[in-house]
């Protein structure tokens, strides 16, 4: 007995209609696909019941010069009705005025080999008016209809770039035995019992497989979205909900914006080449719009204008603060939201992407992403600024969170804030403080500020337990199915 699945049985009875098929007649005659033919014949093969052949065949499709030949007809025969049009003979100068000079050049080769005309002293001299390349024609016509196989002359058409080869591969299933006789011997192996069988008694005819009980389903992988936008989105929602609203600024900022605004120093070592991208056209940009500001900017950086700071002490340079940068940071945002002269309460976050001239590693990148935000009230205080980062650390899933005192050119009081991460300890994730005087004198702003910033690349890595921020924008597909969204985060 030969026990044979319902797809090999369907196979082995097309097969009685031909001694050897083709997988794409035996697909049509067995109402089965392909694919599930090819899979099939395999396995008839590995019982010994098949022979399988696989022949290289070489067909012919119809480029758009052949399509253009067979609406329009050859450039042989293009130059015989023009000659015909001409008197039976012309100048080939003349010609070249009618034809265009590539097919002109074409044509008269063809002409000339089929031998059509004659071309003496530079006249072309019609021999065979009103004659047709039948034979080529007619080639296009098979190729068109899907029947230009093998030679018979195609290779010439493909010569003259109107015909283009396709090579395939044919599959040929030639049975070792009489279908038949394998017939006889069979007994159908059903994958599964239906309802039918049961009703009509069929199922007696059939052999069942028995059940794989342990067998893994099929992985299924549905659309999602990237591990960390989930998550940049989450910290969003979770900002939303603390009364803050999203703001945007330009990727490409004056150093007025990026450092002068924030009371950086001119000359201080974060404006140099190692911690800065400098733009090298344009290089400048316009500062004409900024009026008062700009004045308070100078004067403060001169002399402390009327912060009661004493300022940098030296002369500002307006040339130096129009270099257009790629934005270091997103207080820059900030400070385009404070300049625009806001009415307290005012809590704003941004979160965007900000360049530095790092060398990638692990830790890394030349640009990363960057979340910040400031609140403004009218008895805004230090303290109330750290309430406020630590119930957006609770939000986010994260309990223990402490404060060390620190250094930022642009807020004083300033602090460093480390959070506790189970298997890491304290991790230093931000840093935070009160817009200096000499900062909210140059926006414009008399309420209290206060602000915080951390690269938020860093705080999903920690969180997520993934060690090398590259990671953060892999294009490993696999890798990335195997990213959970962790909203668990927030619970």
């Amino acid at each position: 007995m030969i026990r044979l699945s319902e797809t090999e049985h369907k196979i082995v009875e097309a097969l009685r209609e031909a001694e050897e098929m083709k997988v794409e007649e035996l697909a049509r005659r067995s109402s089965l696909p392909a694919s599930t033919i090819m899979a099939g014949i395999e396995l008839l093969r590995e019982k010994g019941l098949l022979e399988v052949s696989r022949v290289k065949k070489i067909t012919y499709r119809l480029t758009e010069e052949g399509r253009r030949a067979l609406l329009e007809g050859f450039p042989e025969e293009k130059l015989i009705r023009l000659l015909e049009a001409m008197g039976g003979e012309a100048d080939i100068r003349k010609l070249a005025d009618r034809m265009d000079k590539n097919t002109l050049t074409v044509a008269l080769g063809w002409a000339k080999k089929l031998g059509w005309v004659r071309i003496k002293r530079g006249r072309v001299v019609l021999l065979k008016p009103g004659a047709v390349n039948e034979k080529h024609r007619m080639m296009l016509k098979k190729a068109a209809e899907g029947k230009a196989e093998g030679d018979h002359g195609f290779k010439e058409l493909a010569s003259r770039h109107m015909l283009e080869p396709v090579e395939e591969h044919v599959v040929i299933v030639r049975p070792l035995r009489r279908p038949e006789e394998i017939l006889a011997e069979a007994m159908v192996e059903a994958s599964r019992l239906t309802p039918e069988m049961l009703v009509s008694g069929t199922w007696r005819k059939y052999s069942f497989k028995p059940y794989n009980v342990v067998a893994e389903p099929p992985r299924l992988y549905p659309g999602k979205k990237h591990f960390f936008v989930e998550f940049m989105n989450m910290v969003r929602s979770i900002l939303y909900e603390m009364g803050f609203k999203e703001a945007e600024g330009p990727y490409v900022e004056t150093e007025f914006w990026n450092y002068d605004v924030l009371f950086q120093a001119q000359d201080h070592p974060a404006r140099e080449i190692h911690d800065t991208f400098w733009l090298k056209h344009p290089s400048r940009g316009s500062l004409e719009e900024l009026g008062e500001i700009m004045e308070r900017v100078r004067s403060i950086h001169e002399h402390g204008g009327r912060s009661g700071s004493t300022g940098w002490g030296y002369k500002w340079d307006p040339a130096i603060a129009a270099r257009l940068v790629l934005r270091s940071q997103t207080t820059a945002v900030s400070a385009r939201v404070l300049a625009s002269s806001p009415k307290p309460p005012l809590r704003v976050f941004s979160i965007g992407r900000v360049f530095r001239p790092d060398v990638i590693d692990s830790r890394h990148l030349p640009e990363f992403h960057q979340f910040e935000g400031i609140v403004m009230e009218e008895d805004m205080s230090f303290s109330r600024l750290l309430g406020v980062i630590k119930e957006f650390f609770e939000r986010l899933g994260i309990e223990e969170v402490k404060f060390k005192p620190g250094y930022f050119p642009f807020t004083e009081p300033s602090v460093e804030g480390y959070v506790w991460i189970e298997g890491k300890g304290w991790v230093e994730v931000f840093g935070a403080g009160m817009f200096r005087p000499e900062v909210l004198e140059a926006l414009g702003v008399e309420n209290p500020v206060g602000a915080w910033g951390m690269g938020l690349d860093r705080i999903a890595m920690t969180l997520m337990g993934i060690d090398d921020i590259r990671k953060m924008y892999s294009q490993d597909i696999s890798w990335l199915r195997e990213q959970p969204v962790r909203w668990w985060l927030r619970q």
